[in-house]
């Protein structure tokens, strides 16, 4: 039951620091101290910004049973 209890107060630790930007700063270090060779992408290009991922382009056409339906109608 112990086991439970350490993992639920690491979890907590480990998001708190997430929220608060300190974790990664302490991944890093603590990967330095034990000497993993971890490569990150230089911050410049991590930070790109997306001004409009979908853009509309034009406006949504009626489907082609409708279009069909009323050209139908009017030719009657």
């Amino acid at each position: 039951m112990l086991w439970f209890y350490i993992h639920c107060v690491i979890a907590i630790v480990i998001l708190i620091a997430d929220a608060k930007g300190t974790l990664e700063p302490t991944v890093k270090k603590i990967e330095q101290k034990l000497g993993i060779p971890v490569y990150y992408a230089p911050s410049d290009s991590v930070d790109l910004e997306i001004n409009d991922p979908y853009p509309i382009e034009g406006l949504p056409q009626q489907d082609t049973f409708n279009n069909q339906r009323n050209n139908d109608e009017s030719n009657s």
